[in-house]
């Protein structure tokens, strides 16, 4: 029987069918990964959009890495006043509790369409046609839908998604929100990638699909532009690097933020005690806080950013102390792995022509200096951290959606992988632990297995593992050839090899 060329790992079932569609056509991993993002567009309603933003990391087969920069960025066009078509809301069942801005002005330049076609053109090994296909299908047939899907939408329907008509013919269609394993249909989504697949990203940036959502943007007192979508373009960039534990990590770079406090995080555990239990959680826990408090200080500008890692990481050398996203993970035989992280946000509450709109403008966390203060054209913040990871015996493409937890969880896992050398799938299913930061006091948050009631902390132990905690999906390739892959049970993805 013939060895697997391939391996995937994604955020919903339908994403490792679609990628195994495109392997099976001739696909390499950096297809199987955008077949399976395109696919996230359709599976994974709120969670992934062809309006959202993303960044995809490729490694080559020669050992180069670049990341494409799909990231949502500040319109060139100027708002009347901060906050122009933005509705603050507070949703009081979601993440503890969250605020954030929806409505038309909540809608940043969508990147991720745009950094598709550009891996694509970079590295893609089959017709774009084709990786939208899968897609397609689904959209037009129908899937039943998601129980993450189902659990966002039960607990965001009023604040959110019952505010607009457009939203409420798609997730109410019998006036009240889907359950889990309805049939969700999505017509109008369908004839959009249709047109995408057949004539290219610029009907999106430039054609009528663009100008239907902005038309769609004016009448709700929304300021962005058609100039505004055809003048965005992906950006390759360089990752940040580092070298800890005998393994190369080479993670998302600034302007985003997800990659420097990951790197920032991995230096603090590697000057730390991992010996036993309580000591390694102790040192989980001190590195989060540590990288995380020097993010609000430092890396709320993101012009500022490369230049405060490099301070972080000098200081760290020195010895002293310091919404809503999937992800998909792939690597075949030849050498090429792909890492591809992407996001919605919270959502704008808006759907046009079947596609939901994202609210990056909104999203608190990722505007620190406040709401529409960005600088025309420049990218937002994002946690997004798609990372490749080199180790003596293998490469690994790794990633996860969460939020703000998703540096905590891939250097858990990458902890597991490097120090103990764990199995893909060991290292995935690991128990995490998370140091929340509320206003009544941090909390230790974590997992069956983990000693959290021996730290000084107010503690909040889980029963099982859970989707608070990330959701890593992974993917390798040996030195020999040999791929595999592993998703992360705590949310609804998958795993193959091909």
């Amino acid at each position: 029987m013939k060895s697997p060329r391939l391996a995937i790992a994604a955020g919903n079932a339908e994403g490792v069918t679609a990628a195994e569609f495109v392997a099976r056509a001739g696909g390499n991993a950096v297809d199987a990964c955008l077949g399976s993002a395109i696919m996230a567009w359709v599976a994974e309603p709120f969670f992934a959009s062809l309006a959202g933003s993303g960044f995809i990391t490729v490694r080559t087969p020669e050992g180069v890495v670049e990341i494409v920069d799909g990231n949502n960025a500040m319109p060139l066009t100027t708002p009347t006043e901060p906050g122009q078509g933005l509705v603050r809301i507070y949703v009081p069942d979601y993440s503890d509790g969250m605020h954030t801005g929806v409505g038309a002005g909540s809608v940043g330049v969508p990147g991720i369409l745009a950094a598709v076609r550009c891996a694509w053109e970079r590295h893609g090994a089959i017709e774009w046609e084709a990786l939208f296909q899968p897609a397609i299908e689904a959209a037009r047939s129908g899937i039943p839908f998601p129980r993450t899907s189902a659990y966002y939408l039960s607990v965001t329907y009023r604040e959110i998604w019952s505010l607009f008509d457009s939203s409420r013919a798609v997730f109410a269609p019998r006036d009240r929100p889907l359950i889990e394993g309805e049939l969700l249909v999505q017509a109008e989504l369908a004839d959009a990638l249709d047109r995408i697949a057949a004539e290219g990203p610029d009907v999106f940036y430039r054609g009528e699909v663009g100008r239907a959502i902005i038309d769609e943007l004016a009448r709700h007192d929304g300021f962005m532009n058609l100039e505004d979508l055809s003048a965005f373009s992906a950006e390759i960039r360089t990752p940040v690097a580092t070298s800890v534990f005998g393994w190369k990590i080479e993670s998302n770079p600034p302007p985003a933020v997800g990659g420097a406090v990951l790197t920032h995080m991995l230096a603090l555990l590697e000057q730390a005690d991992l010996s036993e239990p309580v000591a390694r959680l102790s040192a989980i826990i001190e590195a989060q806080r540590g990288a995380m408090l020097y993010r609000r200080e430092r890396y709320s500008d993101t012009g500022d950013i490369a230049g405060a890692l490099e301070e972080a990481l000098n200081t760290v050398r020195r010895g002293l102390e310091s919404p809503s996203t999937t992800h998909s993970s792939s690597a075949d035989e030849n050498g090429y792995l792909c890492s591809l992280t992407e996001s919605n946000g919270y959502g704008s509450g808006l759907v046009v022509s079947g596609i939901l709109l994202n609210n990056t403008l909104g999203e608190e966390e990722l505007n620190p200096l406040g709401v529409h203060t960005l600088p025309p054209g420049s990218r937002t913040h994002s946690n997004m951290a798609p990372t490749i990871a080199t180790g003596p015996e293998r490469v690994v493409s790794i990633g996860s959606p969460g939020a703000n937890r998703i540096v905590s969880a891939l250097a858990q896992t990458l902890v597991r992988l490097a120090v103990d050398e764990d199995s893909l799938a060991d290292a995935v299913a690991a128990p995490r632990a998370y140091l929340d930061a509320r206003e009544a006091g941090d909390t230790l948050c974590f997992e069956p297995g983990l000693p959290g009631r021996d730290l000084a902390y107010a503690s909040r132990p889980y029963e099982e593992i859970h989707m608070f905690f990330g959701g890593v999906n992974a993917a390798s390739v040996g030195g020999d050839g040999t791929v595999d892959a592993a998703h992360d049970p705590r949310r609804s993805g998958a795993h193959a090899l091909v």
